[in-house]
């Protein structure tokens, strides 16, 4: 038993691509052909296809592919098949031909002022923290000392009782009878 669909090598899918030149500033279509595309042909060699089948022998070109609508489609080995009447068209542009750089809308003087604000924000904060420099070392002393005026508290407390607990001495009789 023998499969013929696997025998069979994959057909090739029949294209009609209409060449339009926007590298040579032309918008009119200048050719129309039929390009045959293997269905596992990998991008790079679908490309070196069209390339061929136009004549385009230059690398300092973009190929971009439209369809009927003027939706562009990826040009891969899975472009449907379509009709004479209904051709895909194919343009071909330079590199960075369609992009046109902006001038700067930003002006410097905006940059400069906010820059100006942020500086004079931080400026004035490092004066106060100036300015506060001998409070916050008189604060600093202050809770230094209460706190080690509370521990000299606490140690005295501590020492006292130490000493009370000292004095006790056991007799070996109890003085009162316990509770229980």
């Amino acid at each position: 038993m023998s499969n013929a669909g696997f025998d069979k090598p994959p057909l090739a899918s029949k294209t009609w691509i209409a060449l339009r030149r926007l590298d040579k500033n032309d918008d009119r279509v200048v050719a129309l052909r039929e390009v045959s595309i293997l269905p596992a042909a990998e991008v790079n060699m679908v490309i070196q296809i069209i390339k061929t089948t136009f004549g385009l022998n230059t690398s300092d070109i973009i190929l971009k592919i439209r369809n009927h609508r003027g939706c562009l489609i990826p040009l891969n080995s899975s472009i449907p098949a379509n009709s004479k009447h209904i051709p895909y068209v194919l343009e071909v542009a330079k590199i960075f031909q369609h992009v046109r750089p902006k001038p700067r809308n930003l002006p410097m003087t905006v940059i400069n002022k906010s820059m100006k604000t942020r500086l004079q924000t931080i400026d004035k904060r490092i004066q106060r923290l100036e300015e506060l420099l001998p409070q916050i070392k008189l604060r600093r002393t202050e809770k230094l000392s209460q706190e080690i005026e509370c521990l000299n508290q606490k140690l005295r407390f501590l020492y006292k009782k130490m000493q009370v607990a000292d004095s006790r001495s056991w007799n070996g009789v109890l003085t009162r009878a316990p509770l229980w």
